[in-house]
């Protein structure tokens, strides 16, 4: 793993095709101003003054944007084929694997994510290593095991078995006060409910609810008043419709969407989190990485339910941010596929950029920091070869990546000098 390339306190990059993360279009010929890991200043070429101090870094008409987020990452999986091996894994090796995966995500351009279950607790202890500089890795939004019923997606493990690591199985609605308490404790920021069924539970189908409106409703109003987000596993129609009464910050999957529970998505402040590549990666690779018959016969069922709710949610106007479920089957760091799959169901290119930058910035609670290209925000960026609202694959192709910059320092990218590429970024403008 490679130390961060030291820039100067403060810099300029020039000659920018720069998307701010929230604008329609990109604007070309621009600057930004870098100082003490926060932008600084934004202008114009034709503007440019002696206010911009610093270091001058000519980027030769790349595009710089916003750090990518993903909203639905599981760092401690990967190379499991079913989740009874994962919830196996050694609390131990989840923490090595977890890792490695963030440092792998930050060269794919991942600033910043959201972890929405793991083992033990092992997504805060890798957040709090990255925020002391132990290890490399993007910003991390933490939760802690995910929590579901007695029968339901949590409860995956044969009934001879019994595990209080990979997954918090607990009913009623004094079980999900105690249990958000205990995860309160644990030092979570965000907690993941399990609210309906899912492909990879032997005895459940994802057309189940698992919950009932009180236990939903309790636990969430219980980590609201901890000041804690909630993000709700939903894949049947009621389980969106309690997650939505029950005031849930975000829906994930929202595989089964009808137009009541649509216009309630439009009309409340959750975000929905649609995890596309949790579908297509069944579908695309199911057979080679021999996964069980259930979950590839209900993904071949849940396609066309899937792909026309989140199509439906976009056409009414339903805020949607990006998350990839990556750490299941797509490896970690093809998080962009998401926003690719994204443009499927009707978004334009811009709207899959902003999907994964000012709007995901919102889900983490710190849209006034990062997610977007603006004076005072965290200056995460990246220094892209190509336009991405041209070519959205550009996101996928870590040699276009040129630089990856997390609060104002170079952590990974081709061009970084560590890398052997320091040529543009070295010179002086």
């Amino acid at each position: 793993m490679q130390d961060e390339i030291e820039l100067p306190d403060s810099y300029v990059l020039l000659n920018c095709r720069l998307i701010d993360g929230i604008s329609d279009e990109s604007r070309d010929k621009m600057w930004i101003s870098v100082a003490e890991g926060k932008i600084s200043r934004i202008g114009s070429m034709d503007a440019l003054g002696s206010e911009s101090s610093g270091r001058r870094i000519d980027v030769e008409g790349r595009t710089v944007m916003p750090g990518l987020i993903d909203c639905h990452v599981h760092l401690v999986y990967g190379g499991f084929r079913n989740m009874e091996d994962a919830i196996r894994c050694p609390v131990e090796t989840a923490v090595i694997n977890a890792s490695l995966h963030a440092w792998i995500m930050l060269q794919a351009g991942y600033t910043a994510v959201r972890e929405v279950g793991c083992i033990g607790n092992t997504s805060v202890a890798v957040r709090d290593a990255i925020r002391q500089g132990k290890i490399q890795g993007p910003r991390v939004v933490a939760s802690g095991r995910p929590i579901g019923t007695t029968g339901g997606p949590a409860d995956i493990l044969p009934p001879h078995w019994e595990s209080t690591g990979g997954r918090l199985v607990v009913d009623g609605v004094e079980g999900f006060r105690k249990a958000i308490r205990r995860q309160i404790k644990e030092g979570v920021d965000n907690i993941k409910i399990l609210a309906s069924g899912v492909e990879v539970n032997p005895t459940c189908w994802t057309w189940m609810t698992t919950i009932s409106q009180e236990e939903l409703s309790a636990a969430v109003e219980e980590a609201h008043r901890w000041g804690k987000t909630v993000a709700i596993h939903a894949q049947s129609y009621d389980s969106v419709k309690f997650a939505l009464r029950a005031g849930a910050d975000t829906i994930e999957h929202g595989t089964r969407l009808d137009d009541e529970s649509i216009a309630m998505l439009k009309a409340s402040p959750s975000i929905l989190v649609p995890t596309l590549c949790t579908l297509y990666s069944v579908l695309e690779l199911g057979a080679t990485l021999n996964l069980g018959q259930k979950q590839r016969e209900e993904m071949a069922t849940n396609e066309s339910l899937w792909v026309e709710s989140i199509r439906s949610a976009h056409r009414a106007g339903v805020s949607i941010a990006a998350g990839g479920d990556i750490g299941n089957r797509y490896k970690h760091g093809t998080n962009a596929r998401e926003l690719e799959l994204l443009t499927k169901i009707g978004m334009t290119p811009m709207e899959a950029i902003h999907a994964a930058t000012s709007t995901a910035a919102r889900v983490l609670r710190m849209a006034d920091q990062i997610g977007s290209l603006d004076e005072g925000r965290f200056a995460d960026l990246l220094v892209v070869d190509g336009d991405p609202t041209e070519d959205l694959a550009i996101l996928q192709d870590k040699t276009k990546l040129k630089l990856v910059i997390k609060e104002g320092q170079v952590v990974a990218g081709t061009a970084s000098p560590h890398r052997g590429g320091g040529g543009w970024l070295t010179k002086k403008a």
